[in-house]
């Protein structure tokens, strides 16, 4: 991995995420997480439906192509492995050392 230094490499699984009710699709946000807040960049991976089965679409904006050589360890896992659900993207993610970073529980009122 190459993730910036001031930066950690992240997900948050915005579906399971306190304000899930706002979000459109099911889907997992990689990004390299800045440590003073932000991010470097970042994209989406979502699931949908193929021809009846769940199938993964990661989207890739240009100012997240950095991604592409930063972690290459997990576009060369998601081609060996071919997950088709996001529960196996997640696995991935953990075991190439993603912090969790999504918010389970809405912070307390100020």
């Amino acid at each position: 991995m190459k993730i910036p230094e001031d930066c950690r490499f992240a997900y948050v699984v915005s579906h399971k995420a306190w304000y899930c009710d706002v979000i459109d699709a099911p889907s997992v946000t990689v990004c390299a997480s800045a440590l003073g807040g932000g991010v470097a960049w970042e994209f989406a991976i979502k699931e949908v439906e193929l021809g009846g089965s769940p199938v993964i679409r990661a989207g890739v904006f240009n100012d997240a192509f950095a991604a592409f050589e930063q972690i290459p360890e997990f576009f060369a896992t998601l081609g060996e492995e071919r997950p088709s659900t996001l529960d196996a993207v997640v696995e991935i993610l953990g075991r190439l050392g993603a912090v969790d970073e999504t918010e389970y529980v809405r912070p307390a009122q100020r």
